[in-house]
């Protein structure tokens, strides 16, 4: 075999490994990529989902806070007796007793409406105590109710026949178990713009000092 022979065949066969590395490497970085993506798609699609459960348990717990802070320890329709009474004085007044069946709170006053009304009685601001007036079972809360003003102010009036009470939350909002009706003392009942009532008291002649 000559030397250009030698050569050619040398030529050749650098050619060829040349080729087979090129090959190799290139497969093996391939390879390589293709893990690494799967690898940061597993992980992004774990992410995701993490995030998705941390939202979902988020709005889990706020609702159940929600749900939780509606009521609270807030006296409901079902947790007392509501009825009222008829007092001598003062005039044109009448006494609302909330007695419980159960411990809970009376917070604020009571959301009065007599009859269809619209909207609830007004409520005598300088009334509301230093703190809710907490009950034991068969303890009981009281609320004066003006129901008329002696001298006109409240307009003409008219009569009513049934009196609706919805209890407050602790945040002033009304509690679920919406309204209860309770027996007026007389019937009808003379009503006007001026009615009003008090916050809840702890005793009968606090309710009736307003």
């Amino acid at each position: 075999m000559n030397t250009r022979t030698l050569r050619t065949a040398a030529a050749a066969l650098a050619a060829v490994a040349a080729l087979t590395l090129t090959a190799c490497g290139g497969g093996g970085g391939s390879d390589s990529k293709d893990k690494d993506s799967t690898k940061n798609d597993k992980a992004d699609a774990q992410t995701a989902d993490g995030a998705d459960g941390g939202d979902d348990a988020g709005e889990e717990g706020e609702d159940s806070a929600g749900k939780g802070a509606a009521k609270g320890d807030a006296c409901t329709p079902a947790d007392v007796k509501i009825e009222t009474r008829k007092v001598t004085s003062p005039d044109r007044h009448l006494l609302l007793v909330a007695t419980a069946k159960k411990a809970c709170t009376a917070y604020g006053f009571p959301f009065l409406r007599f009859d269809q009304d619209q909207a609830s009685a007004a409520s005598v601001d300088q009334s509301k105590p230093a703190k809710p007036v907490k009950l034991a079972p068969g303890k009981s809360a009281y609320a004066g109710v003006r129901t008329s003003s002696a001298d006109g102010s409240g307009g003409t009036g008219r009569d009513a026949k049934q009196l609706n009470v919805a209890l407050q939350s602790e945040g002033g909002d009304q509690v679920e178990g919406g309204e209860t009706q309770a027996a007026l003392p007389a019937t009808p009942l003379h009503v006007d713009d001026s009615s009003q009532t008090t916050y809840w008291q702890d005793s009968e002649a606090a309710a009736l000092k307003w």
